[in-house]
């Protein structure tokens, strides 16, 4: 993929999570979410059980970016960053935390839930902030989470 990602579309099935804890939410149900780009398509598959908190940080700021809301492709474009920033079976991450946190912006975008000042303090905020979770490995409450989750990517 190109250095600044843009997104088409983007569709998913319908997020139904289970609360496992302070911020911390397992889905109910499979959830598969494809992702139209100008330079090909990502597929992504999240198992029930695969573990969520929605978004990191206070729930000062749910009023600024909510961890939930109404609107599922909102709902999907959080879920994905959350997969994307979990480990895989080969203790990695499928994409770079740069793609990573460009696809999330771009999906907030589709989904039409943040204005573009939201947007940008969302992303900001990711690319200061977010190095220690995109590093961390799946410990605690996540361990295991690659058991739940599948990538797939085909190019134009």
């Amino acid at each position: 993929m190109t250095s600044d990602v843009e997104v088409l579309e983007f569709a998913g099935t319908q997020i139904e999570t289970k609360f496992a804890g302070e911020d911390l939410w397992r889905l109910a149900k499979r959830v598969d979410c494809t992702v139209k780009t100008r330079d090909g398509v990502l597929k992504f598959t999240m198992r029930p059980g695969f573990p969520t908190n929605m978004r990191s940080g206070s729930h000062a700021i749910d009023f600024i970016i909510p961890k939930f809301n109404d609107n599922n492709l909102y709902n999907l474009a959080i879920l994905v960053h959350d997969f994307n920033y979990t480990k895989n079976r080969h203790g990695e991450n499928y994409l770079s935390r740069l793609l990573s946190d460009q696809l999330l912006r771009e999906m907030i975008r589709i989904s039409g839930t943040l204005n573009a000042l939201k947007r940008a303090l969302m992303y900001r905020t990711l690319r200061l902030f977010g190095n220690s979770a995109y590093e961390s490995k799946n410990t605690g409450e996540y361990a295991g989470a690659e058991n739940f989750m599948e990538f797939g990517w085909s190019h134009k």
